[in-house]
């Protein structure tokens, strides 16, 4: 058994002793954060069912929380991207948590750089060196569009990377680029001002392929939510304010593809997506 420190349960319950709960049990998380969140409101339409959220703290590496998950040992349920070799283990809910938000990226910047993507052409801004972590599968994204990548194995030291100009810019999402530009903040470096990076990417819901009546609560407790709007109001309160800001910088956008997304994603469906071009 694993070692877990219980931080919150969450009872979406009708009160009666002789009904169980249905526990479900998800890593780490607090009870206000986003996706836990839209997880207790996705869940909240079937309060008959006597769900309880339990969330706990496991000091273990996501790639190990996807074996546990797949497993059906101790937890049942993670938020993470869409990526073929996932959905081939665990059961996906195939409707985008954060709208794409992942795959829209801002560069950070070498000072002495300030305007390298002003008024680039797509292929110009190929030319341009990337630098990641060679464990993400952005740098497999950025080099199967022919862009060169400098790989770094902490995500720290690409701060001191990009400041010693071993690589042109630092892509981080929209979510991430401003809170780890402060924690990581260099004088010399900067959070570039013209452009966009964008590739589809999607993040979902995953749980164990045979624990499919929570899979369906889910999926249709997120279909009530885009009627009703509770969804698209809880996405707004945590990150309708980055999404504005960047809606009256009207950046430059480089789209790029992404070989890694599965077929199945819903691009087709619009209304589940943010764009910003």
């Amino acid at each position: 058994m694993l070692y877990q420190r219980l931080i919150f349960v969450i009872l979406l319950t009708t009160f009666s002793s002789t009904v169980f709960s249905k526990k479900v049990v998800m890593q780490s998380g607090t009870k206000d954060s986003y996706i836990v969140t839209i997880l207790i409101n996705s869940l909240s339409y079937f309060s008959t069912k006597n769900y309880e959220i339990i969330l706990a703290d496991y000091n273990i590496p996501k790639s190990r929380v996807l074996r546990f998950i797949a497993n059906n040992e101790e937890i049942d349920i993670i938020a993470a991207g869409s990526l073929s070799e996932r959905e081939k283990i665990l059961l996906p809910i195939r409707l985008p948590l954060l709208k794409g938000l992942m795959g829209w990226r801002i560069p950070i910047i070498h000072n002495s750089k300030k305007d390298i993507m002003l008024n680039l052409s797509l292929n110009e801004f190929k030319s341009l060196k990337a630098g990641t972590l060679h464990n993400w599968s952005d740098t497999k994204i950025l080099e199967s569009n022919g862009i060169v990548v400098e790989k770094g194995g902490i995500f720290e030291g690409l701060f001191g990377m990009l400041s010693k100009n071993r690589f042109d810019y630092l892509p981080l999402s929209v979510l991430e680029v401003s809170r780890e530009f402060e924690k990581n903040k260099n004088s010399s470096l900067s959070i570039e001002s013209h452009s966009l990076i964008h590739y589809p990417t999607a993040y979902y819901f995953y749980v164990n392929k045979n624990n499919t009546e929570l899979a369906e609560d889910i999926r249709l407790g997120l279909e009530k939510s885009f009627v009703d709007g509770s969804f698209d109001r809880i996405f707004n309160k945590y990150h309708g304010k980055a999404i504005k800001v960047l809606e009256n910088e009207k950046r430059n956008v480089f789209h790029l593809e992404n070989p890694l997304l599965p077929s199945k994603t819903p691009i087709q469906r619009k209304e589940l997506w943010i764009n910003f071009h």
